[in-house]
């Protein structure tokens, strides 16, 4: 029993804390947008802020390196004790992170289940890569088993032999055809659609501080379609631009009104929320790396510590000016604010007041749409939901809705059914540029982002194989995993068993 324990230990158990640190450092390298929301949830939990991930992150990748020594060891016959120091160490160590790991991934799945949609999405549109490895491996393992079975074949039963390795091969083009049938996402039957136009998430928001003057110029400068915003109103009744329901995290409210920082944005009053800078946070914390990577001009760094909160009538300015799609987030008020019972109707007629109506994208829901039609019939009406409570076509197009804005956990099958309904798809918020392309494969018609500056730069989808090209390389993969089969196994059948008496006459 020790000896079986001490083989498991010193034998699986690395490889199965490789591949859980692997999996962990995979999943937030690829996962930028969700890696600064996860910073600033842990912040707010903790009390102080840190770059909680990329801490984690370190420490997986030290849990990775000390599993690949210990993976390295056998073959160099030098597998340490279990009894060792290190061994118990290495042990500990990697019962806590495998319970860590599991641990944190049903909380954020639990806390944002298109996570783990997400997962699935980048599976299939990488598929191509992953099934060549399982299909191989599927056809190397086959043939070793197969290979040991008939070692132990009796003599003269080389005709029979052939049986179980024609099976085999059945029953791996079996498995190479289903790739055919159901290609990965990568793939493109027919022609690629046409480029997702891009709405900038709070503006350029990965390169500059998010729902400022400074972002929306970038965005402009970039080249996208629209900017999506977030408003409040004041005490004393202005709009303004905030997405969070507090200007902790996004102004130097602490240090110009001690104890505040909590408060909420709607009580402050617009000649108090004038004295916040709303761009130093960004330069400190760096939150994407624009500073560290050098993506920012000494003129931005300079421009960046001098931003303000908006006011939604300088941002409408801008929009009428650059002839921007306009997006916004209308956030409700508590009961207690002096234009509780106002505030959609005071928005709505600033923003049609701006004489942009034909380029505003109006998130309302099914009551609010009668009021925005009677004042503002040329607004677009856009109907906004996550991927969980999706609306059908049919009962949005009778409302009167002519654009869905739907987070990226959408199913194809909702989005195909939307576009024949004559609808426009937007979808939020897609930060990957494998994401974005995915979805442009689908067809849909404009991605909301905060990495629109890379997404700009995209000329076609990446990874994309058109299905005649797919059609050569999957086949050439198959040729590959049924030649491995038969190379490995064909020498076997027509040698002579080793445990069997030779047939030859003495």
């Amino acid at each position: 029993m020790r000896r079986w324990f001490s083989s498991l230990f010193n034998r699986l158990l690395p490889w199965a804390v490789l591949l859980h640190s692997l999996t962990f450092m995979a999943f937030w390298l690829t996962n930028s947008l969700f890696y600064a929301s996860t910073n600033d949830y842990l912040a707010d939990m903790l009390g102080q802020r840190l770059d909680y991930v990329s801490l984690l992150i370190w420490v997986s990748a030290f849990v990775a390196a000390w599993s690949i020594v210990r993976v390295i060891m056998p073959f160099l016959k030098k597998i340490y004790p279990l009894k060792g120091f290190f061994a118990w160490s290495y042990g500990i160590l990697s019962l806590v992170y495998i319970v860590f790991f599991y641990g944190s991934f049903n909380l954020l799945f639990s806390e944002s289940p298109v996570q783990l949609v997400r997962i699935k999405q980048m599976l299939h549109y990488f598929r191509l890569f992953v099934d060549v490895g399982l299909l191989l491996g599927v056809a190397l393992l086959a043939a070793m088993l197969l290979r040991s079975h008939l070692r132990k074949r009796p003599v003269g039963a080389t005709r029979q032999a052939w049986v179980p390795v024609i099976l085999a091969l059945v029953v791996f083009a079996v498995l190479w055809s289903m790739a055919l049938i159901y290609p990965p996402g990568s793939v493109v039957r027919g022609s690629i659609p046409d480029k997702p136009l891009i709405i900038a998430h709070r503006g350029a928001s990965m390169l500059a501080p998010e729902n400022t003057m400074a972002a929306a110029y970038l965005a402009d400068e970039i080249g996208v379609y629209g900017l999506e915003t977030d408003v409040h109103i004041s005490r004393d009744g202005e709009v303004f631009l905030l997405h969070d329901d507090t200007f902790d995290r996004t102004t130097d409210v602490a240090s110009v009104f001690p104890g505040r920082e909590n408060e909420p944005a709607e009580n402050f009053s617009m000649a108090e929320i004038r004295q916040l800078n709303a761009g130093k946070w960004f330069m400190e914390q760096d939150p994407f790396h624009a500073y560290g990577k050098g993506r920012l001009s000494a003129d931005q760094v300079e421009a960046y510590q001098q931003q303000v909160v908006p006011m939604l009538a300088d941002y409408l300015e801008f929009v009428r000016a650059e002839h921007l799609a306009f997006r916004f987030d209308l956030k409700p008020l508590s009961e207690d604010h002096p234009f509780a019972g106002a505030y959609f109707e005071m928005v709505l007629k600033q923003v049609h007041q701006a004489g942009i109506d034909a380029q505003v994208w109006f998130l309302v829901d099914s009551e609010q749409l009668k009021a925005m039609r009677d004042l503002a019939p040329n607004m677009l009406a856009a109907y906004s939901a996550n991927y969980q409570s999706l609306l059908p076509p049919e009962q949005l197009t009778e409302q009167g809705y002519q654009i869905v804005n739907v987070e990226y956990g959408i199913a194809p099958a909702w989005i195909q059914a939307y576009r024949q309904a004559g609808l426009w798809v937007d979808i939020y918020t897609v930060d990957e540029p494998w994401q974005f392309s995915r979805l442009w494969l689908l067809g849909v018609n404009s991605i909301t982002t905060s990495n629109a500056g890379v997404m700009a730069e995209l000329a076609r989808p990446i990874l994309s194989v058109a299905y005649r090209a797919y059609v050569v390389i999957w086949s050439l993969v198959g040729l590959a995993g049924a030649g491995l089969i038969v190379g490995l196994l064909f020498p076997v059948i027509k040698q002579q068993p080793v445990n069997q008496p030779s047939d030859t006459i003495g």
